[in-house]
């Protein structure tokens, strides 16, 4: 009889044991059991952006290139998105631009090896919207000319994100010349703006 309470005790710590073990198989996923070598990005926070036109319209001019060649600016789409924007500036100068391309702030701008965020003085982690100008008319009361100076602008690079201090902010880069952006353009200034 003793033998066979032990026989049985033992058995049902085996039986135990079993149990133990079944349990830490289905938390084992959650543990890691070896060092971590690659950086995790999914608690990184994204920075907020807009495709331009859509969300806001009305913008400040915040650097000096803005406030003295530009002044203040009001974008607008032309009928849908997809289509035809206008860049309406307070100093006389209006620009109506079609999309070109949407791509990363940090590829290459073809302008000295520098990213379309260094370019515009914007974020390298939000994209750059390529607009080809299609027309700048420039009115008298533009002292300075247009976004290029005597020079038609003919590409735009344009981001719209929240900057680190919390605000939004319009970053335009206006390149002249034959080449297109990425294939090197001549920058001609960049203009920075945030919301109204």
């Amino acid at each position: 009889m003793r033998g066979l309470v032990l026989a049985a005790v033992a058995a049902f710590g085996l039986a135990l044991a079993g149990c133990e073990r079944q349990g830490e198989t289905e938390q084992a996923p959650n543990v890691r059991r070896s060092t971590i070598v690659e950086p995790e990005v999914r608690n990184v926070d994204v920075v907020p952006q807009e495709e331009p036109a859509v969300a806001r319209q009305q913008w400040r001019a915040s650097s000096d290139t803005a406030r003295s060649i530009s002044g203040n600016l009001r974008v607008s789409l032309v009928g849908q998105r997809g289509g035809p924007v206008v860049f309406a500036f307070a100093n006389g100068i209006t620009v109506q631009a079609q999309p070109y391309a949407v791509v990363p702030a940090n590829s290459r701008s073809g302008v000295g090896g520098q990213s379309y965020a260094a370019v515009i003085g914007g974020d390298p982690r939000v994209n750059a919207w390529i607009f080809r100008v299609q027309a700048e008319n420039v009115s008298a009361s533009a002292a300075q000319g247009g976004l290029c100076g005597a020079e038609r602008a003919r590409y735009l690079a344009v981001s719209e994100f929240v900057d680190s201090s919390g605000r939004w902010v319009f970053k335009i880069a206006a390149f002249s010349g034959d080449g297109e952006p990425g294939q090197r353009p001549t920058l001609c200034n960049a203009y920075a703006f945030t919301a109204q």
